[in-house]
């Protein structure tokens, strides 16, 4: 096991003799601080084994007692890591849609190590961005095909991210379909009334806020899985930028399974455009 010591916690000397991990929030505080200790700091930032540690820390003059008090003391900010091969990358993400969002997403995914899809490889996750609304087919596919899909749709008065859909679990977007039609029946026909608009939320700071926060999920969810968007989509406010949290349920009506002929409506107060797949993105990927 390799003993190492939280990077995102920084190191810093409180007194001559005293060092604090963490900043905002402390997690540890270690007094009577000894040259031959700071040797065992460094070489815990750096990760070492804990034999080694051992050794090292007797072969600079500390004595097992204060090396056992300050691996207590330092626990909080601590990670045991165990050796094994270097860990895979991020798996592939690919963009369905287009505009300045869209254009904005590839820049930040090779930033944070993340490659867009070959058009003959299947996605990790696929991000689909549209104005207020798409037809089921472009959603359909990755549920039929067991891979997780993230919606961005602007809308007039808010933009909505999510939910982040993996198929068998949670709410798939047509369950929101049903949802929204059983709390207002007239807005199918509303919805085709609007079809092929364009939401005039999607500035140039909207694609820039949108791209950074669906950057930020995906990166997650491709490298730990992590998803709190399963059951809930974050919406942000066109006007402040502000952000707020709105929950989904899976619908009694809906086999989770994307209905033919119809279009989906998945705004929150506007209706209904398709929106073509980008050049190098959805229709480039054998269904």
């Amino acid at each position: 096991m390799i003993m190492r010591l939280n990077p995102a916690v920084p190191l810093v000397w409180r007194s001559p003799d005293t060092i604090q991990a963490g900043v905002d929030r402390p997690l540890a505080a270690f007094p009577g601080m000894t040259a031959a200790l700071e040797r065992v700091v460094l070489a815990l930032q750096a990760g070492i084994p804990e034999e080694s540690l051992r050794r090292l820390a007797t072969d600079s003059g500390a004595s097992a007692a204060r090396v056992d008090s300050l691996l207590t003391a330092l626990r909080p900010a601590l990670l045991a890591v165990r050796p094994g091969p270097a860990a895979a990358g991020p798996g592939t993400v690919l963009i369905d849609g287009d505009g300045a969002t869209t254009q904005r997403m590839p820049p930040l995914f090779a930033e944070l190590g993340i490659r867009l899809c070959p058009p003959d490889e299947p996605p990790g996750l696929t991000v689909i961005v549209t104005h207020y609304a798409m037809e089921p087919e472009r959603h359909g596919r990755w549920l039929r095909r067991d891979i997780p899909h993230l919606p961005v749709v602007f809308s007039d008065a808010e933009v909505r991210i999510g939910p982040l859909v993996e198929p068998g679990t949670g709410p798939c977007l047509s369950c929101l379909e049903h949802h929204r039609i059983d709390a207002d029946p007239a807005w199918p026909a509303i919805a085709i009334q609007l079809l092929q608009r364009r939401a005039a939320t999607e500035t140039e700071r909207n694609s820039i806020v949108v791209a950074a926060l669906v950057a930020t999920i995906v990166d997650a969810f491709l490298r730990t899985g992590a998803n709190p968007l399963s059951t809930a989509s974050l919406i942000v406010d066109p006007a402040s930028a502000a952000l707020s949290r709105r929950d989904h349920l899976p619908h009694a009506r809906c086999g989770c399974q994307a209905l033919p002929g119809i279009v989906t409506v998945l705004a929150g107060t506007a209706a209904a455009h398709r929106m073509p797949p980008s050049s190098s993105t959805a229709a480039d990927v054998p269904a």
